[in-house]
């Protein structure tokens, strides 16, 4: 799965894991994960936590409280399960918006997945809003972030381009129903053709 990481992704991990040796923690937890998109810094996902006032600063003074602390071990840190749910969940998330990569706002949305997480319930308590509307938050800044976008999916429906509003609209509607943005598009067009048939004959 790692392949399909894109570099920022990756340096997420690392730092994740960098933050978790530093607090001599013998796990990679989802409260390192949000530390690790934080402190990335140039992704989508440490610019939009940096616009609702998440910064490293915030989240790691509150890191001491969440737990106990062990004596670093030195070599590889393992990740927590619901750490590993989240590199999951990032492929589902990635694959209902149609992209090709995980990056590091697919991450972030895979972190308010489960909103039980430490990383979750630090963002919702840190932050002005609540998961619905982070995640939301999230998708708008993703999409503003693609300068020209494509036509959605693997196959061409259609000519048409989508305003980065229009986009938004698009991803959540199709994030809500579970499905690829891609798929859910088709079928609203495939919908709309059977509700006005046209006689081609």
């Amino acid at each position: 799965m790692f392949e399909k990481f894109t570099d920022p992704a990756r340096r997420v991990l690392i730092l994740a894991t960098d933050e978790a040796q530093t607090r001599n923690c013998d796990h990679v937890g989802t409260e390192h994960i949000l530390i690790g998109l934080i402190t990335e810094g140039d992704g989508v996902a440490a610019k939009t936590l940096e616009s609702i006032g998440i910064s490293a600063d915030v989240i790691g003074n509150r890191l001491p409280d969440m737990g106990h602390h062990q004596p670093h071990r030195p070599g590889h840190i393992p990740f927590t399960p619901r750490a590993e749910k989240v590199l999951e969940q990032s492929l589902r998330e990635t694959s209902l918006l149609g992209h090709d990569h995980i990056d590091t706002e697919h991450l972030l949305l895979a972190l308010l997945h489960d909103s039980e997480a430490t990383g979750a319930r630090l963002l919702v308590e840190n932050g002005s809003m609540d998961v619905d509307q982070l995640r939301q938050h999230i998708l708008r800044r993703t999409a503003a972030s693609q300068r020209a976008p494509e036509t959605v999916g693997p196959t061409n429906l259609t000519s048409i381009r989508l305003t980065d509003t229009e986009h938004t609209s698009c991803a959540v509607a199709a994030a809500k129903a579970g499905q690829r943005i891609d798929v859910w598009m088709r079928e609203k067009v495939l919908d709309a053709a059977r509700e006005h048939p046209t006689d081609t004959e």
